[in-house]
């Protein structure tokens, strides 16, 4: 079952332009705004994301201008370089609900086109733009709660919460797409999936994090212009065929 998931996303190749595209055009941008920063170094990034694939989910250095992270790196910040920072955080979002939805049109063996990619993209987009902010606000406040009342365990506690958080409602952003949901309604429902199909989804899982670390590590250890633009790739590619997984489970979880 899980191969024939994997067969039909090579048949449907196309869904990997999408995320390269996208991660292609932050970096370009990121170059532009920051230039090319970091230097090879030990650090693991661990994904909190999930859906349309992105190696800034992976990555310590903020080079991509898909996240807000980027404006941290700028000493004067200025105001057409937040604007063109919340346009490429605006077109994930847009991606998102597209590339979900083709997702989910590869496991029920169904063609999917340009056309219909934008209309996924603009039906969904705004909830996509909503949720980030609401994770991001989550992060703050955590983490500025937790370090405040644990200074020496507070980053520590924040992340585990957060992975934490993130295992229960793996299938929030699928729920909000297929079940055509609120966030509030797909938080409820999600963590219903998560539980009717434990354990494939928490091995699923297992085997996305040990993944996902390994080609974090490999990104910071080999930091360079070749393999940033060549993880823009291999993420993708191996990204896809994970949420292929997921999207597999999900659509046999009992309703």
């Amino acid at each position: 079952m899980l191969f024939t998931a994997i067969r039909n996303v090579h048949y449907q190749g196309k869904i990997f332009l999408y995320p390269i595209i996208l991660d292609i055009l932050a970096l370009a941008t990121g170059i532009y705004l920051v230039g090319f920063i970091g230097k090879p170094m030990f650090s693991i990034k661990l994904i909190l994301e999930m859906g349309l694939p992105s190696v800034s989910d992976i990555s310590n250095i903020s080079l991509f201008a898909n996240q807000a992270t980027i404006l941290n790196e700028l000493d004067v910040v200025y105001l057409y370089v937040v604007f063109i920072v919340i346009i490429l955080v605006m077109l994930r979002a847009f991606f998102q609900g597209g590339y979900i939805q083709f997702l989910s049109n590869i496991i029920k063996e169904k063609k999917f086109s340009f056309k219909q990619f934008i209309h996924a993209g603009r039906k969904y987009w705004l909830q996509f733009m909503l949720l980030e902010i609401v994770i991001y606000l989550l992060k703050i406040c955590l983490a500025s709660f937790l370090l405040l009342f644990f200074p020496l365990a507070g980053s520590a506690f924040t992340l585990f919460f957060l992975i934490g958080f993130r295992i229960i409602f793996i299938y929030l952003e699928f729920t909000i797409v297929e079940d055509n949901v609120s966030i509030p309604a797909a938080i409820k429902k999600s963590r219903k999936y998560y539980f009717k199909s434990f354990y494939p989804t928490t091995t699923l899982i297992i085997v996305m994090y040990l993944l996902t670390s390994l080609l974090s590590y490999l990104l910071h250890h080999y930091w360079s212009y070749a393999m940033v633009f060549s993880m823009i790739f291999i993420y993708a590619y191996l990204m896809t065929i994970i949420q292929a997984l997921f999207m597999q489970l999900y659509s046999k979880v009992p309703r």
